[in-house]
């Protein structure tokens, strides 16, 4: 009898995974100087 070759299976392939989008930094906002007051004279 003929031996019955085994049949090769089918490599399944990788999916490829999606590169996470890199978050952009949120730039940090520059603090406003708090104006001095002006000091009154005293007459």
């Amino acid at each position: 009898p003929q031996p019955q070759p085994q049949p090769q299976p089918q490599p399944q392939p990788q999916p490829q995974p999606q590169p996470q989008p890199q978050p952009q930094p949120q730039p940090q906002p520059q603090p406003q100087p708090q104006p001095q007051p002006q000091p009154q004279p005293q007459p």
